[in-house]
């Protein structure tokens, strides 16, 4: 199994400032891609804003002192802040425009644009990941609010760029004034660099320490909030057994906030320390020394540089602030572009041949394949299907039947050996036409909060006309058909009650059923049965089977159940354990060969009859 590496403790030191540039780029290429509008007016927010405090606090306040100094007439005076006032007020009337309006429109937008590539990447990701804890955890940490910290990022860099520049005016205007004034603006970038970026490296790691526990208390909370388990939750005491691992998860996560807190406090004392009182103490005292004792500084310049430095302090303040944000988030920003980044084993737009119908044969060539790499799930699997075959997978759970059909269907490619279809490898198929050809019904599947004809036809539409004939002869073969006739909106009663509160909640027994339509609405060459029955009753199950062996008549048909009296009729049976085919046969056969199979239907029958 290939290595997926997301994580980035084993080089946070390295190419530091490359990492978190390429991180800046990334952000403003996206952006600019989202919506250019929301780049170019954040950029433009954060300069006015600058402007504005510019002209109030360092050039009009000099001016004003100067015209004071040498006496002009004070109508004269009022003119020049007169005009500043006008112009600061079409600067707040766009401030406001773009607060109001702007930033949660194009905030929309960015939430839709990003959740689009992150949607559209999920479905591209090989299946191996999401069974992979380690890749979990870095994908819930890459788009856990994604959206979120690209705006925090993109705001961060335009005020980075804004708020550099308010700094560099502010410093040529106190080096007019004093040339050694200057120095003083150095303690608060000792303080914001090296202790601030300290404390927020040490604050990502502790969040990142804290995801695995936060993910079990997610857990624990959308256990007690789902209906699903409220029967389990009353009727038995495993609510003591999740309130414990709750409590533990809560230990587990004060533990590591107090293993970081020493350390945080002292790092954040001397970061206030180096940015405020260092830096406007001894511009105070510099200043006041150069104005009572040397006389070399008039008042006025006195008043510029402490109003200038009081202000270039906070600008700088806010500028390390910024700078941490996009440190910070550029953090999570890279994590979320190592997995826009990631290139999957079995690409969903790899191209390829087309394959040809009919499916005349399906070969697995001494097939070996593991989840992981310490050990093989199936191991040395070979057969041949020709014609339009039904196959039987049956034996214990764990034998590897499903992961033999998730090969079959490319969800994984063998460690080990050849998959063959109509003799050529299917890796040298186009993977999306190739996957076309399964009709499946998995064992797992899901029912999604939409109308029944939607949870059937899964967005394989046609005509309405012919959408619906296909809807309701995929009802009537799953034996559900009466059930949703029976409603109201027929086959667009909406299922789940997730965001309709009219929606209706099926049994599991009925869940199962729109499973099995969902593939007999889909006319493919070939189809998969994984235990399609393991939540009905034993007529039920009986009309399901006989309903899927008619359905598999004209195609090549693999099932697996583990009522081996389902499985009488299949034209082939494999009989599996531990990742091998022990026995191979139709029923009679394996009947006769008195194997592990016979003492299994044996079994079964006996205690069917008992």
């Amino acid at each position: 199994m290939p290595k997926i590496r997301m994580s980035l403790e084993a080089d946070m030191k390295e190419n530091f400032l490359y990492r978190t540039v390429s991180s800046c780029k990334f952000v403003l290429n996206t952006a600019w891609t989202i919506s250019k509008k929301r780049v170019l007016l954040e950029f433009l927010y954060w300069i006015f804003m600058y402007v504005d405090w510019l002209l109030v606090s360092c050039v009009l306040i000099r001016f004003i002192l100067d015209l004071a100094m040498k006496r002009v007439a004070f109508e004269k005076m009022m003119l020049y802040v007169g005009s500043v006032v006008a112009l600061e007020a079409l600067l707040e009337l766009f401030s406001l425009f773009f607060d109001v309006y702007v930033k949660p429109i194009t905030d929309v937008e960015l939430y839709d644009g990003v959740n689009k590539m992150l949607y559209d990447k999920a479905c591209q990701v090989d299946l191996r990941c999401f069974e992979d804890s380690d890749f979990y955890n870095e994908y819930m940490m890459a788009v856990s609010q994604a959206h979120v910290k690209l705006s925090d990022m993109l705001q961060g860099v335009c005020q980075v760029v804004a708020r550099f520049a308010a700094m560099i005016a502010a410093a040529v205007i106190i080096w007019q004034i004093d040339h050694y004034a200057v120095l003083f603006a150095a303690f608060p970038i000792v303080g914001n660099f090296v202790f601030y970026g300290i404390l927020n490296g040490r604050i990502f790691r502790m969040e990142k320490e804290n995801i695995v526990f936060q993910r079990m208390a997610d857990y624990v909370n959308r256990t007690l909030h789902l209906g699903e388990y409220a029967k389990e939750i009353r009727m038995t005491n495993v609510f003591r057994l999740l309130k414990k691992q709750y409590d533990g998860v809560v230990a587990s996560i004060q533990k590591v906030i107090a293993r970081y807190s020493l350390g945080n406090i002292i790092l954040f004392c001397m970061f206030q320390y180096f940015i405020f009182l260092l830096p406007q103490e001894g511009a105070v005292l510099y200043s006041g020394y150069r104005v009572s004792v040397t006389g070399t500084m008039v008042f006025a310049e006195m008043a510029v540089i402490l109003t200038v430095m009081n202000e270039n302090t906070w600008i700088l303040n806010e500028f390390v602030d910024a700078v941490m944000v996009i440190v910070k988030n550029g953090l999570y920003i890279e994590q979320t572009r190592h997995f826009l980044e990631y290139v999957p084993a079995i690409p969903e737009d790899q191209e390829g041949l087309m394959p040809e119908l009919p499916i005349r044969t399906v070969e697995f060539e001494h097939v070996s394949f593991g989840y992981k790499e310490d050990g093989y799930v199936l191991k040395d699997i070979y057969f041949k299907i020709e014609g339009n075959q039904s196959v039987a997978l049956a034996g214990y759970n764990g034998a590897g039947k499903s992961t033999l059909v998730k090969l079959l269907m490319r969800l994984y490619d063998p460690a080990e050996g050849r998959i063959l279809v109509n003799g050529i490898d299917i890796r040298e198929y186009q993977v999306k036409a190739y996957r076309n050809l399964f009709a499946t019904a998995f064992q797992n599947g899901k029912i999604f909060a939409d109308t029944v004809e939607e949870n059937v036809l899964m967005g394989q539409h046609t005509t309405p006309e012919e959408d619906k004939r296909r809807v309701w002869q995929a009802l009537k073969l799953a034996d559900i058909s009466e059930e949703i006739e029976s409603r109201a909106l027929r086959e667009k009663t909406i299922l789940t009650r997730e965001f309709s509160k009219e929606g209706a909640v099926l049994s599991g027994g009925q869940n199962q059923k729109i499973l099995a339509a969902r593939a007999f609405a889909k006319d493919s060459p070939v189809a998969v049965f994984d235990e399609p029955s393991s939540a009905l009753d034993p007529l039920a199950e009986y009309h399901l089977f006989k309903n899927i062996k008619e359905y598999g008549k004209d195609r090549i048909l693999f099932f697996i159940s583990h009522r081996l009296s389902s499985v009488r009729d299949a034209d082939i049976v494999f009989y599996m354990k531990n990742g091998r085919i022990r026995e191979r046969g139709s029923h009679r056969e394996l009947m006769e060969q008195n194997g592990e199979y016979a003492s299994l239907y044996r079994l079964q029958a006996e205690n069917y009859l008992s």
